[in-house]
């Protein structure tokens, strides 16, 4: 099993493991906080044991995660709940629905649409990729967690480098939202109004660092690229 496991900033560690069942990179990140870490998504239930191992070669115990939060309701986001017992757990309730009914019990509440959820993360409801669907915000290091609202789905990671630049997906993925824009069955089909509406809120917040939920991790020219994908419609 292909992995990595990077320190992204002083408080952020990303862990990006390769799913060869969807031929893709699934993202879950560490925050560290005053009360502990929190872990934003958590994979698949079957690869929770990646993640454990990789934490434990720089001496951490998923006993230090204070706090566990859900992007949105798909298995690749909450499956390794089902390892996390007795800590605090939330996901927007617009998601409960997409939860298996045996981790609803390892959930614990429920995220704001907008506002401070916890540990130094704000939240921001979304609402595209799923009803439930939120980004967080970590002012401190600058990183905007987005799930899957904008993701390197199927993508390799550039120079096998969890974070970096990653022009050339930039660029496809600007010229996808340029051919979507473009298409008005497509448009009214999966909503783009919606998700035009997500981008707007994720570049008004002015993020340093795009931590996505496949793929690599934007770290340069965030803000340009955001601004890129909004102007894209009009080309």
């Amino acid at each position: 099993m292909k992995y990595y496991f990077e320190k992204i900033t002083n408080h952020v560690y990303g862990f990006l493991l390769w799913d060869e069942s969807w031929n893709s990179y699934n993202n879950c990140y560490l925050v560290m906080g005053d009360n502990g870490y929190t872990l934003i998504d958590s994979g698949k239930e079957e690869h929770f044991d990646y993640l454990e191992a990789s934490m434990k070669e720089i001496n951490l115990n998923k006993e230090e995660i204070f706090a566990f939060i859900a992007t949105h309701g798909h298995k690749d986001h909450i499956g390794g709940l089902s390892y996390l017992e007795n800590i605090k757990s939330y996901i927007h309730s617009e998601d409960l629905s997409l939860v298996p009914e045996k981790l609803k019990t390892n959930l614990t509440g429920t995220l704001p649409d907008n506002g401070a959820a916890f540990n130094g993360l704000e939240c921001i409801l979304l609402g595209h990729h799923t009803p439930g669907s939120v980004a967080l915000f970590h002012q401190e290091s600058g990183a905007l967690f987005c799930g899957d609202h904008l993701c390197f789905f199927g993508e390799h990671l550039p120079n096998e480098k969890v974070a970096g630049n990653g022009k050339e997906m930039k660029d496809k993925y600007v010229k996808f939202i340029s051919d979507w824009a473009k298409n008005e069955e497509m448009r009214s089909k999966h909503h783009f109004e919606l998700f035009m509406e997500g981008l707007k809120k994720l570049r008004e917040i002015r993020p340093s660092i795009l931590c996505t939920g496949h793929g690599v991790v934007i770290r340069d020219d965030v803000d340009s690229f955001l601004s890129d994908l909004i102007q894209s419609q009009f080309v």
